[in-house]
């Protein structure tokens, strides 16, 4: 029953694993040393503060293991630095994360546009009358956060170029403004009963059921029954209100904060030039208007609604064996149960990519209307916007081909064996988090968790 119960929280990593008589033979084989390259991506990301070198030192000490068996060291050498090629660009040829890639370029190149056309700053300055501190500031973050609770990728890439002017103005540093985001994007994600996170939780929820032998069940309403119990998600939000309020820090946190209360907003270790272009500035002379940025942020979210809904129901009515569920959708296009069900099988990356190519018209049309920047500067500025999102994208390609390595290796059925055998059933629910987070922090995805 343990090894049962442990093989149900990693589904969704053996369901997207490759061949699973391949991963059960090198977990076999591998044992402990499966869990090498996870451990040297952590660790070496921790030493050296570059995650880019070491999610590559990571996915290659990985695929070097796997080459090893059938070469000697100096080709499993050769074989796993050309592996690591090979899974770069199957991360790239798979839809689901190409689309994931557009979704960020392109809306990089919103948020460039919006700041070009001053439209950041004026939100910035708007917010910085109601943020009268450095806690109002945090507040206001983990608020905007709530809000954008459809999905955890346009969380992290809206909120945050909106509210770092202001959290830069009461020396917060970047490390806790990208705590706050992301410790309210995913959770408020995994609450959210219409999210992109709902049919990926609710088609897991049915197979974990059916392997057991239980059909028949309703998974959305086991989904809303686990609500009360998604203690880190509900326990995280709190915590951030608490440490916001309290000011209380820890660790690398409190260094980090105490070198912001210092005018040093960012370490030199995280290369923030690499990321930050100084021609994204306002353009000189022009009136400050908020809805320069207003306008665009609201169709990217309201035409990733459109698009989660239009998505959904093209699937569904694809899907004979979700007639049924296609059927109340038609009966009721415009209820709760349409939205839950449309949401659920929609394909998220190209949704929120086709509405922040919208976003993009929409915010080229204004800059060139309002005579802000000319159609070529607008689309300048734009493809500027892609370049801020270069070094995101390596570790996105980076992540997932760790993860690949990962599911090849059997690090999860080597997992599942392992503490099946010395886990007792009381400290099963921790065990199960702290796998989680170990994957998570692997992987560097709460979703693919």
């Amino acid at each position: 029953m343990m090894k049962k119960i442990l093989f149900l929280s990693l589904l969704p990593i053996l369901a997207l694993a490759v061949d699973p008589e391949v991963a059960k033979k090198n977990a076999e084989i591998f044992g402990i040393w499966t869990l090498i390259p996870p451990v040297v991506a952590i660790v070496l990301a921790f030493i050296t503060k570059d995650v880019v070198l070491s999610l590559f030192i990571g996915v290659f000490s990985g695929t070097f293991l796997i080459n090893v068996m059938d070469s000697n060291v100096f080709y499993a050498f050769i074989k796993g630095f050309i592996n690591i090629v090979r899974r770069v660009v199957d991360s790239l040829a798979d839809s689901w994360n190409a689309g994931i890639v557009l979704q960020v370029l392109c809306i990089g190149g919103v948020v460039a546009l919006i700041t070009k056309m001053g439209g950041t700053k004026a939100v910035a300055l708007w917010l910085s009358k109601k943020a009268k501190t450095g806690v109002s500031a945090q507040i206001s973050t983990w608020v905007m956060g709530l809000f954008v609770f459809f999905d955890d990728y346009a969380n992290s890439l809206i909120v945050g170029p909106i509210m770092r002017p202001i959290t830069d103005k009461f020396k917060v540093s970047r490390e806790k403004l990208a705590f706050i985001i992301d410790a309210t994007a995913a959770p408020i994600a995994g609450l959210a009963v219409i999210s992109t996170w709902v049919g990926l939780e609710i088609s897991l929820i049915k197979q974990g059921y059916e392997l057991i032998g239980i059909t028949n069940v309703n998974a959305f309403s086991i989904f809303v029954e686990t609500m009360p119990y998604r203690f880190y998600n509900l326990f995280m939000l709190f915590f951030i209100v608490c440490t916001a309020f309290m000011g209380r820090e820890f660790a690398g946190m409190l260094k980090a904060e105490r070198r912001a209360r210092a005018g040093e907003l960012h370490s030199g270790n995280t290369r923030i030039d690499d990321v930050e272009d100084k021609t994204l500035e306002p353009k000189e002379n022009i009136k400050l208007q908020s809805s320069n940025a207003v306008v665009p942020l609201l169709v990217l979210i309201l035409g990733a609604f459109v698009s989660f809904y239009f998505s959904g129901f093209s699937a569904l009515e694809a899907d004979a064996s979700k007639a049924a569920e296609f059927a109340l959708v038609q009966a009721a296009p415009l209820s709760f149960q349409a939205f839950q069900s449309t949401f659920g099988a929609a394909d998220a990356s190209v949704a929120l990519f086709q509405s922040a190519l919208l976003a993009t018209v929409v915010a080229i049309f204004m800059a060139v209307y309002r005579k802000i920047l000319t159609v070529r500067e607008a689309i300048e500025t734009w493809g500027k916007g892609w370049k801020t999102m270069i070094t995101t994208i390596i570790i996105l390609l980076l992540a997932w081909s760790l993860s690949s390595v990962i599911k090849e290796l059997g690090t999860s059925r080597y997992l599942v064996e392992l503490l099946s055998q010395s886990t007792p059933k009381i400290v099963l629910p921790a065990a199960i988090f702290m796998l989680g987070s170990f994957i998570s922090f692997s992987t560097g995805t709460s979703y693919g968790t």
